[in-house]
């Protein structure tokens, strides 16, 4: 995982982001802290790439890809920042792949939900084992097309917009029932066609779902167009190529203008630290203040039962509850119009140094906890601006700048 973060006034974009990168196999974890995250995504234009999460396309490093692109890249081809995905996106597209490939990335998923299925199973067994039965409620085969049915339906309650909306489960069957297949049998489950046809169809749903798998990528240009004032930043997810077309699972767009949006700090990945600065108070400990509060205000209502009768009781807890959020809401907003209005007035510099703090901060907050030590490492701080380009305020090397006299840092960036 990392942690990033992005911050845009009228005069530039400040972007930092840490090192870190955490590889796993699922039962045990390593962390390296030598991760190129920001790139510089052209040569003739002010923009910049930050990439978190998953740091491969297509068993292909990120970093070797954007360069490959970025030659490619002719003067001042972008007349806004929006033209900037679609364009990458037909790139990656075409990017040269063997089927083999294309189908690692779904194996993962099927993995997780296979797992997940086995693990199921063997809970199922054993739980007729400890009640003594002499065999278990239903076969093995029966329970695992009833889950199958449960997950798949969990999946279609959580849709992708307008995503494979034009392709059959026949065409899906086709090019992917043989992987699924191949990864079920990897995990010892049993198999029959019947089985099969239920993993397929289940497969097929969690795809067309917003379902996370966890080798997603995140990509996040900032910068400014040919004929753009003020900056602008666009994110997306992607999470797969299937039927060559790419699963997005969410995208933000923030335009830098006059009399609309004039700032904006906006954090990536892991946002627990930067979400405290900027609102007062993260995801997490807000669920915690929503479970306790409405906790109590259940035990003040079930105490005083005579006090309300005929379902107010109900009434009255989640009244109670949206007030919590009402309050809570309004809270954030002012804490974060507070921070926009600092800095809608930041110089370029102190865009930068509170890019950095602010990473730096969730390095920290890892670094001295319980939690896996998954942001860390040197920080890169890059600044982009209208006039001046891309620069690079903070970077990284892998070798020492001193001991390379040819090295030119705004050749070679």
């Amino acid at each position: 995982m990392t942690a990033e973060i992005a911050i845009l006034n009228r005069t530039a974009v400040a972007l930092a982001a840490d090192s870190v990168v955490t590889l796993s196999d699922g039962r045990r974890h390593k962390t390296y802290d030598s991760a190129e995250k920001i790139f510089e995504f052209s040569r003739y234009q002010p923009i910049a790439l930050m990439i978190y999460n998953n740091a491969q396309f297509m068993n292909a490093p990120f970093e070797v890809i954007i360069r490959d692109y970025r030659e490619r890249l002719t003067v001042n081809s972008f007349a806004s920042l929006i033209q900037v995905w679609p364009d990458f996106e037909k790139y990656l597209l075409d990017f040269k792949r063997s089927e083999e490939d294309e189908l690692d990335h779904f194996r993962g998923m099927v993995l997780k939900e296979v797992g997940d299925l086995r693990a199921k199973l063997m809970s199922h067994f054993l739980g007729s084992i400890t009640r003594r039965r002499r065999k278990a409620d239903e076969s093995s085969e029966h329970f695992i097309l009833r889950q199958c049915k449960v997950r798949q339906n969990e999946a279609l309650e959580a849709p992708l917009k307008d995503f494979l909306t034009d392709v059959s489960l026949e065409d899906f069957r086709r090019i992917y029932r043989p992987a699924i297949v191949e990864v079920a049998k990897g995990v010892k489950l049993d198999m029959s066609d019947d089985i099969e046809d239920a993993l397929c169809e289940m497969m097929f749903a969690v795809i067309k779902s917003n379902e996370r798998s966890a080798a997603f990528t995140g990509l996040v240009f900032a910068g400014f167009g040919r004929e753009e004032l003020f900056p602008t930043l666009s994110s997306v997810e992607i999470d797969g190529v299937y039927f060559n077309r790419f699963r997005i699972l969410g995208s933000k767009l923030i335009d830098i203008d006059r009399r609309g949006e004039t700032a904006a700090v906006v954090p990536f990945a892991q946002q627990d630290m930067p979400e405290r600065f900027m609102l007062g108070i993260d995801r997490e400990f807000e669920g915690a203040l929503e479970d306790l509060s409405s906790a109590l205000v259940g035990q003040i209502v079930d105490q005083n039962k005579k006090a309300f009768r005929n379902g107010k009781a109900d009434l009255v807890k989640t009244a109670a509850a949206e007030q919590f959020r009402i309050g809570l809401e309004r809270l954030k907003k002012k804490n974060s119009d507070n921070l926009r209005s600092v800095v809608n007035h930041l110089s370029k510099k102190e865009l930068g140094e509170v890019a950095y703090s602010l990473v730096e901060l969730t390095s920290r907050k890892r670094r001295y906890s319980n939690d896996l030590e998954t942001v860390g490492g040197p920080i890169d701080v890059a600044i982009l601006t209208k006039n001046e380009g891309f620069i690079w305020v903070r970077r990284k090397h892998y070798f020492d700048v001193s001991l390379n006299p040819r090295y030119d840092p705004q050749r070679k960036r």
